[in-house]
């Protein structure tokens, strides 16, 4: 494989992971600490991101530096996408809010549930 299809695919994972997730360049850009001409450019395959950027941007999206390497990850849709939404807005919430958010959650899925409108 030619390097610019490396460096393409590196940027179509990225859009692909910030689509997911509903964000703009501007809002990946500005959590990966980078102006958002340069993110475009790097989804775009025309700048070749350095292991330091790509680690800024996988750390943005919560993701580990490989999977954005990986030219075989589908964008992810569906549930798993909702998940990712999830859990990158609980990301930032230390452990013992994360207990309260769960025990809060489940006892609203379980009400949710006796009324007939949650499926399993």
């Amino acid at each position: 494989m030619a390097a610019g299809d490396i460096y393409a695919s590196i940027g179509k994972n990225i859009r692909g992971a910030r689509e997911t997730r509903g964000w703009t360049q501007e809002q990946l850009a500005e959590k990966a600490d980078m102006h958002p001409a340069f993110l475009g450019q790097i989804e775009r395959g025309v700048k070749k991101p350095s292991l330091k950027t790509l680690k800024q941007v996988a750390d943005a999206l919560g993701l580990k530096a490989g999977e954005l390497l990986d030219e075989a990850a589908p964008p992810r849709h569906g549930r798993a996408a909702e998940a990712d939404v999830v859990s990158d807005f609980f990301r930032a919430y230390k452990p013992d809010d994360l207990r309260l958010f769960y025990k809060t959650l489940r006892t609203l899925a379980r009400q949710i549930k006796k009324l007939g409108r949650l499926r399993d």
